[in-house]
C-alpha cells in the first residue's frame, strides 16, 4: 500500500466507488432471510407430517407393481384424505411464507413435484392412505429440502466474507486516493508529484490484485446448488436483479478508473522537463 498518503478515518469506500457492494449486501441479506424462513417452514412441515396417522397394513396388502405404487395404495381420483392432510400441512407451512407467492407463484402440486420429485408427488397424489413408507419418503425429502437451504445459507455467508475482505481493500484505496487528491498538484514540487504517481501505481496494483482474487482466487464466487434447480454460478443466482451481476468487480473497476483519472491529473501538472531540471541535466 502507498506510504506517503495519510489515511483519514470513517470514510466509506462505496462513497467513491458506487453502490454495487451495498446493493450486493442487501441482496445477500434478503436471500439469507428467505432461505432461513423456508428452512424453518420445512421444519414445521416435518412436524405436521409426523403427526399424520399412518396405515401400516395398507402397504403390506399392496401388490408390488411399480416403485410408485409401492409407496401408497393406488387411487384414481386426485385428492384422497391422506393427500389432503399432507396438502394442508404443506400449504400452511412451506407455502405460507410471506415471500412465497412473489418468489415462486406455482401451484401446490407443481411445488411438491419441484421440491420432492415427480415420482413422490404422483405417489402422494394417488395415496388412499398414508403408509409408513410414504411418510418416511416424504419426511426424507422435506429434510433434504431443509438441508439444501442450510447449505446455500452457508455459501452466502462465505460470499458475505468475500465482500467484507474486498471492501476493506477498497476502503483503503479510497482513503489513500482522497488523501492524494487533497494535495494542490500544481503547487507541489516535481519530486512530490512523482511520489504521488508511485503511490497511485501501488493503488492500481491493489485493484488488479483484488480483481484477480475475485475471478480466480480466494474471493472467487462459488457455483451453488439452488434448491429445486440446477447448480449455477452464485453471481447469476444472487445478483441478476442488480444493476451489475458482478458487483464486486464493478466496484473494483470504478476504483481503478478513479486511480487512473487522478494519475492523469498529476501528469498534467508535472513539468515535462522536471526530471532533467531536478538532477541538473
Amino acid at each position: 500500500m502507498p506510504q506517503s498518503a495519510t489515511r483519514g478515518h470513517g470514510t466509506d469506500a462505496t462513497a467513491g466507488f458506487g453502490e454495487w457492494i451495498p446493493d450486493a449486501r442487501r441482496a445477500l441479506r434478503r436471500e439469507r432471510h428467505i432461505l432461513q424462513t423456508e428452512a424453518d417452514a420445512f421444519t414445521r412441515f416435518c412436524r405436521r407430517v409426523q403427526s399424520v396417522d399412518v396405515d401400516a397394513e395398507s402397504a403390506d396388502s399392496m401388490p408390488a407393481r411399480s416403485a410408485t405404487t409401492t409407496l401408497a395404495t393406488r387411487r384414481d381420483h386426485a385428492d384422497s384424505t391422506a393427500s389432503v392432510a399432507i396438502r394442508e400441512a404443506y400449504v400452511e407451512t412451506v407455502m405460507d411464507a410471506p415471500h412465497y407467492a412473489a418468489e415462486y407463484g406455482d401451484t401446490y402440486w407443481e411445488s411438491v413435484a419441484s421440491e420432492f420429485g415427480a415420482e413422490l408427488a404422483v405417489a402422494l397424489r394417488q395415496a388412499a392412505r398414508v403408509t409408513p413408507l410414504l411418510r418416511d419418503q416424504l419426511l426424507a425429502a422435506a429434510r433434504e429440502s431443509k438441508r439444501s437451504r442450510k447449505r446455500l445459507c452457508s455459501d452466502l455467508y462465505d460470499e458475505a466474507s468475500a465482500l467484507d475482505a474486498a471492501e476493506r481493500t477498497l476502503r483503503a484505496v479510497h482513503e489513500d486516493l482522497v488523501a492524494i487528491r487533497s494535495r494542490p498538484f500544481y503547487g507541489c514540487p516535481p519530486h512530490e508529484l512523482r511520489q504521488l504517481l508511485a503511490d497511485l501505481d501501488a493503488l492500481e496494483a491493489d485493484c488488479q490484485d483484488l480483481a484477480v482474487r475475485r475471478q480466480a482466487g480466494d474471493l472467487e464466487p462459488k457455483t451453488v446448488h439452488v434448491p429445486s434447480a440446477e447448480a449455477r454460478p452464485l453471481n447469476e443466482y444472487l445478483y441478476q436483479s442488480l444493476s451489475s451481476s458482478h458487483p464486486l468487480l464493478s466496484a473494483v473497476g470504478r476504483a481503478s478508473d478513479e486511480v487512473a483519472t487522478t494519475a492523469r491529473r498529476i501528469r498534467r501538472a508535472l513539468p515535462a522537463d522536471s526530471e532533467t531540471a531536478e538532477y541538473g541535466g
